[in-house]
């Protein structure tokens, strides 16, 4: 009971601080049996938090044994049964040896857990970082799957789980999860010398970790084919309602794969073929720098113009925000100052890119919490009990239509504007179309685009 509610908690705040968390792979977890989650750990606690809420099983959660030094976590690993795992780094911090018996009673429990058919959350980086590509795997996890291999625990499988990050720090931001193939521990420990299980083991860990992360040399080369990937998937879309959003990061994740491919492919083509390639993506990189100066979502371009097509933009939107905008402004009457103050403590207390959404998402809150409790007992004191329950129900609810609301109304406002602009000059509309019609058409030639 305590797991479903602290899980249904975890989903509406991660549901409000990310504007959309994508999955993919889902069905690759069984109904039943044992399982180890193998996931990248690039944000934190809310990696642990996304993996666990996007599950329908449920999801017993490995983290640092630090946590246990504060009052406030500690009460979350004990009530939650989180596993504690004692790193090397933080146990020589602490002046301690870090011997590797450090975790025996960390990995008998996740045996346990394992022989209970249960599911556990690993991640085998052993650190959360902003590297752009995986860190060298640790042992930890095979070890954990080679203990429960010996012990008796038959058909362990290990998941490898691909968390991609819009921009992981930045609140209405996306997130997608994707699960690769599971890797069956007896088959793989069955064909692997007695001293090379674990090295095996986690040989094709990294190897299904990296199909379903992404993996650059650098910050300034992921940054480039990241926002060369947004580009081209947009390119490649249609023209969106407006409650649907903006294209999918699943997307542009998988187009970023595909870049990245011809760029380790870049050294066997012909010199005529790299500077064809080349000159694509520097004319794709200048027209989404006009579009952007434009103000315009790439997508926005393809909107119809028609005097008949404005009047019925304006008609739809007009009563959506005379219907929803009264609900949405009671959500953010009640929920701008603590989200806010939330956020702003969040970002000026972090001392690094892996900890602002974490702690804004455990100070938002917090903060909800207190102000809900506040105006629910002062409702209370004047209007009686029932209205105040009625107002705790109705809060959440609010919210959620007040981000959604926000957001609709932005990109209407933008859609609006290109309209605008496209009705007092057609011919701009018409270049943009035949520049994206000759990038699509060039795309495709090269073949950087998924069929």
């Amino acid at each position: 009971m305590l797991y479903a509610v602290l899980r249904q908690i975890a989903r509406i705040a991660l549901r409000w601080y990310y504007r959309s968390i994508e999955v993919v792979g889902a069905d690759q977890v069984p109904a039943s049996g044992p399982v180890i989650l193998a996931a990248n750990h690039n944000n934190a606690m809310v990696d642990a938090l996304i993996v666990a809420t996007s599950i329908d099983r449920e999801v017993r959660l490995t983290a640092k044994a630090t946590l246990l030094d504060h009052p406030v976590t500690r009460l979350v690993v004990l009530a939650t049964g989180i596993v504690p795992l004692r790193r090397r780094a933080d146990e020589r911090r602490a002046g301690n040896d870090g011997d590797v018996a450090r975790n025996e009673d960390a990995f008998r429990e996740v045996v346990t857990t394992l022989g209970s058919g249960g599911v556990m959350l690993i991640f085998p980086e052993g650190i959360s970082h902003s590297g752009p590509q995986l860190a060298p795997l640790r042992t930890g996890c095979a070890r954990m799957a080679l203990q429960a291999h010996r012990s008796g625990v038959a058909g362990v499988q290990i998941i490898p789980v691909g968390l991609t990050f819009e921009h992981k720090a930045s609140p209405r931001t996306g997130v997608f999860m994707q699960l690769g193939q599971p890797i069956d521990v007896d088959a793989t420990l069955a064909t692997a010398p007695d001293d090379e299980m674990v090295e095996t083991l986690t040989a094709r860990l990294e190897h299904g970790l990296r199909q379903v992360t992404l993996n650059f040399p650098s910050h300034e080369e992921a940054l480039r084919v990241l926002d060369l990937s947004r580009t081209l998937g947009r390119l490649f879309d249609r023209l969106r309602e407006l409650s649907e959003g903006d294209t999918p990061l699943s997307e542009s994740v998988a187009l970023a794969r595909r870049l990245d491919e011809i760029r380790l492919a870049m050294p066997s083509l012909s010199a005529e073929m790299i500077a064809r390639v080349e000159a694509f993506l520097n004319r794709l990189e200048r027209f989404a720098r006009r579009v952007t100066a434009l103000h315009l979502p790439l997508n926005d371009i393809w909107m119809p113009t028609s005097v008949g097509s404005g009047v019925w933009f304006a008609v739809r939107e007009s009563v959506l925000i005379a219907i929803t905008a009264p609900i949405a402004f009671w959500g953010r009457l009640n929920h701008w100052l603590p989200l806010r103050g939330a956020l702003w403590l969040g970002q000026a207390t972090s001392a690094n890119p892996d900890e602002p959404a974490m702690r804004t998402i455990v100070l938002g809150l917090g903060f909800v919490l207190v102000t809900y409790a506040a105006v629910a007992t002062a409702i209370g004191a004047i209007a009686g009990w029932m209205w105040a329950l009625l107002y705790l129900i109705a809060l959440p609810f609010a919210a959620s239509i007040d981000f959604r609301f926000s957001e609709r109304l932005t990109r209407a406002l933008h859609r609006a504007r290109g309209y605008l602009r496209f009705r007092a000059n057609p011919r701009l509309q018409g270049e943009l179309i035949e520049e994206a019609a000759w990038l699509r058409g060039e795309a495709e030639s090269l073949n950087l685009v998924l069929s």
